[in-house]
């Protein structure tokens, strides 16, 4: 399956959720989550690699699927990713934006509540990559999506909670022009949240 299909299936699967409480008695919860981001891209060839900081800002829904147990929570979020670099004496960074599509299962333990699923995301930036070595410039190095899975664990105190959340890119989200300077690239995201739920 290619990245554009992935992306529309994932698509259609949020907003197919998001239509579900006009169907049915489900006691659907909006929310709203946001926080600090931690993130690399893991270039092959990219020396002195670090982490960028950024934020994330997202609304999602709550589903139930089984009461007090199981839920679905598709959300669309911005997210400030990338990463940081230094190649020569100053650190440099590639800005790397992104409209994120996750459609997480939830699992309630509780007060806690654990998250596994996909994600797609959409990047909204073109970030260029310049060579240091001859100040040569790669323009729109980079794939517009990204796909793979997110994980996370939040606490409840209601309506407020407090999350953390791992998310994996599994495709390479370099274009050929840049991939025999960069080599390949795989993104990975940690988040710290606070929400609320309506």
């Amino acid at each position: 399956m290619n990245k554009s299909n992935l992306f529309r299936m994932l698509t259609v699967a949020i907003v197919a959720v998001l239509l579900a409480p006009s169907f049915t008695n489900a006691q659907a919860k909006f929310g709203i989550r946001g926080g600090l981001n931690a993130t690399t891209v893991t270039f092959d060839n990219l020396a002195n690699k670090s982490e960028r900081y950024g934020f994330h800002l997202g609304v999602f829904i709550d589903v139930p699927v089984i009461n007090n147990f199981i839920s679905l929570v598709p959300e669309v979020s911005y997210s400030v990713k990338g990463t940081a670099f230094k190649p020569l004496d100053k650190r440099q960074t590639l800005n790397m934006d992104y409209v994120d599509f996750l459609l997480p299962v939830a699992f309630k333990l509780g007060a806690f509540e654990v998250q596994v699923g996909p994600f797609v995301s959409y990047l909204v930036t073109t970030p260029d990559y310049t060579l240091y070595e001859d100040t040569k410039v790669i323009i729109d190095a980079f794939d517009k999506t990204d796909a793979g899975l997110t994980a996370g664990l939040s606490y409840n105190f209601r309506p407020f909670f407090l999350a953390v959340r791992y998310n994996q890119g599994l495709l390479d989200i370099t274009k050929d022009n840049s991939r025999v300077f960069l080599g390949s690239g795989k993104s990975a995201v940690g988040q710290v949240s606070l929400g609320v739920k309506f």
